[in-house]
């Protein structure tokens, strides 16, 4: 629209003469983009974008519509007939305009009110199972037909279903599409990395578009399959996946950046695709044949004439990954093949026959998802290196985006801007929750209990549950919308869910679970009628519904530091990997401030008979033991 219109002079003197037009950013005004995607889906029964709204001067909509064409064709709607007729009703017939204005209104704020409470269940997550099971893809992975998104957080929830449930079905169907879709054109096999979703349903063709957030969550999913499987493949993914975010997506400062476009010259996926001849020339004759057999490169070509490296037709796919992780895990190149400084000659040609757009906003949201990838990799793959990443971008967080204790919502050369909404919060809070639980530094638990008390009190709705989308002192739009349902991201609702729970068990203390048990009720009344649209908030129901263990270390002192630092790491581990397991490590350091957030740990008193561990179940607690190897045995996963 913006080439076809917006920039064609005949329609622009239209539009100025006529309206005064705003250009919203989505991802700056995500709670402006919320409410005029509601009013869209109320009036045609869908949204999308582009989104087109027409509203009166006080910002009440009376027409929506995503894209048209300059001029009406194939029976569409186009742009240039619909400004002259709706600015000739606004002339001649403006009453009528805005009594339709007021009945979209009603009728938006009538339906925040028609979700009812109801009890989280069992059944709810049992249902969202089925569903997910009755539209699974036997053979490709994923859920339904083309186009298929990757939606991380509906695997995630898959595999704790395995886990708890001891379901394989469910453990299968999210490992065939995670293998699937590395398999696929989806994922970049040169520069590592995966694009936004496949155009069609093997996962071969991608909208070339990669996004920081769905390449965070992926991460979580592909270190949570490896954590359960102890295949080689998913960690290997995890592992390219971040290299990718390392190498393009970092800003010097440690902040992640938004993405990357789909286009390079203005053609899409020009950048990605390879004809035969140039992969020979770049690796030569008879290494450049091996590597276009075993990526599927070919003169025919898989995508407008040219190719798109996957590996969906080579059967020994699983091999080079395990080969990659086998010589990382054992620190030995010499075991590697040739592919590695292949791979490095063709993503240096790459970059050199053409370039990509990159999108370097920081937005705080995103970068909250990436810094949870990262040190759920950093404990789960053993590699201190992405939880400093992960504190690094915290810290950059911390000192550029919060002013007067409020966050903001993006940073870009030197500037910051935007009041800080629910999602970032929730989604911020929950990184500085996750490098708590594998730092055990208190600074981090003190900060997220700060800021979630700041939640509660600008978003959070204490008659009725829910977190609203943007905060009591902000602007205020024509209605106030609470945002549930899981889209690319989890919900900024189902985030805060996790963060209360999180909190609760942490922290123990009575506001967080009073909090938790409101929200948990709104959120079990939104999805009563589609459990699967809300996999994220299905996370923190298991957890719920579940025996929660805690398990608190006491570390004195005079102990061994290197002993200290071993068992740190493996305590980070268990946290990561065991579901609803809580880890607390109180030291003589920081028992003090840990008293402050968390009370009952005072019951716990750090002695001179070093390093000790307290396992909890459900209010059940075990003997005093000092042997980590013996606890770790006892709380092995298995499907």
């Amino acid at each position: 629209m913006e080439q076809e219109s917006f920039e064609n002079e005949k329609i622009a003197e239209l539009l100025n003469r006529e309206y005064v037009c705003v250009k919203v950013d989505r991802e700056e005004r995500p709670d402006v983009d919320s409410v005029y995607m509601s009013v869209c889906q109320a009036m045609n029964g869908q949204g999308g974008w582009p989104l087109t709204i027409l509203m009166t001067p006080d910002c009440r909509p009376f027409f929506s519509g995503t894209y048209l064409p300059p001029r009406a064709r194939y029976g569409r709607a186009g742009l240039t007939e619909l400004l002259r007729a709706a600015a000739k009703q606004w002339k001649e017939n403006r009453q009528t305009l805005l009594e339709n204005a007021g009945q979209i209104e009603t009728y938006l704020k009538e339906q925040e009110r028609r979700i009812v409470s109801a009890q989280p269940s069992m059944a709810m997550v049992h249902q969202a199972f089925r569903i997910f099971a009755d539209n699974f893809d036997q053979k490709n992975g994923g859920f339904g037909g083309a186009p298929k998104f990757p939606t991380p957080h509906n695997l995630i929830f898959l595999m704790d279903y395995a886990v708890r449930e001891k379901n394989k079905e469910a453990m299968s169907m999210a490992e065939t599409t995670l293998i699937q879709m590395y398999r696929g054109g989806i994922f970049d096999h040169i520069g590592g990395g995966f694009s936004r979703y496949s155009t069609d349903e093997r996962w071969l063709v991608p909208h070339f578009e990669k996004m920081l957030y769905d390449n965070a969550l992926l991460v979580m999913a592909y270190v949570q399959a490896y954590g359960l499987t102890g295949r080689n493949i998913y960690a290997e993914v995890a592992i390219e996946i971040l290299s990718y975010v390392e190498n393009e997506l970092t800003d010097k400062q440690g902040g992640f950046y938004c993405g990357q476009d789909a286009d390079s010259d203005g053609v899409e996926g020009k950048y990605y695709v390879f004809i035969p001849n140039e992969i020979k020339d770049i690796l030569g004759t008879d290494e450049g044949e091996r590597f276009c057999r075993k990526y599927g490169i070919t003169g025919r070509g898989n995508f407008e004439g040219k190719s798109i490296p996957n590996l969906l037709e080579n059967e020994a796919f699983e091999e080079i990954p395990d080969q990659q992780f086998a010589c990382r895990k054992n620190k030995n190149t010499a075991c590697e093949d040739n592919r590695k400084e292949n791979i490095k000659k063709l993503y240096k040609y790459r970059i050199s026959r053409t370039h990509l757009h990159k999108d370097d906003k920081i937005l705080v949201s995103w970068n909250g998802w990436m810094i949870c990838a990262c040190v759920k990799a950093g404990a789960v793959l053993k590699e201190k290196k992405y939880i400093d990443l992960a504190v690094r971008a915290e810290a950059f967080i911390h000192q550029t985006l919060m002013k007067n204790g409020r966050l903001q919502v993006r940073y870009r050369d030197g500037d910051t801007t935007g009041e800080g909404k629910l999602d970032d919060y929730a989604c911020y809070i929950l990184a500085l929750l996750e490098l708590y639980k594998v730092t055990f530094r208190t600074d981090y638990l003190s900060r997220a209990s700060l800021l979630a008390q700041t939640m509660l009190q600008q978003f959070f709705d204490g008659q009725r549950g829910g977190f609203y989308l943007y905060a009591d002192d902000a602007e205020q739009l024509i209605v106030r919308t609470k945002e549930n349902y899981d889209g690319a991201m989890p919900s900024g609702n189902s985030t805060a869910a996790r963060v209360l729970q999180t909190l609760s068990e942490i922290t123990g203390l009575t506001k967080w679970q009073e909090a938790l048990e409101k929200q948990m009720s709104y959120l079990a009344g939104a999805m009563e009628s589609y459990p699967s649209g809300h996999s994220y908030a299905l996370l923190t129901i298991m957890n719920i519904l579940h025996p929660a263990k805690e398990l608190l270390c006491t570390i004195p002192a005079d102990a061994n530091p290197d002993n200290s630092n071993e068992v740190l790491k493996q305590l980070s581990y268990l946290s990561e990997t065991v579901p609803n397991l809580t880890v607390i490590v109180k030291t003589t350091a920081n028992a003090n401030e840990l008293k402050k957030l968390a009370p009952y740990t005072e019951n716990y008193p750090v002695t001179k008979s070093g390093i000790q561990f307290y396992l909890c179940t459900a209010n059940n607690c075990m003997p005093l033991v000092s042997n980590l190897d013996q606890l770790m045995k006892d709380l092995e996963v298995h499907i």
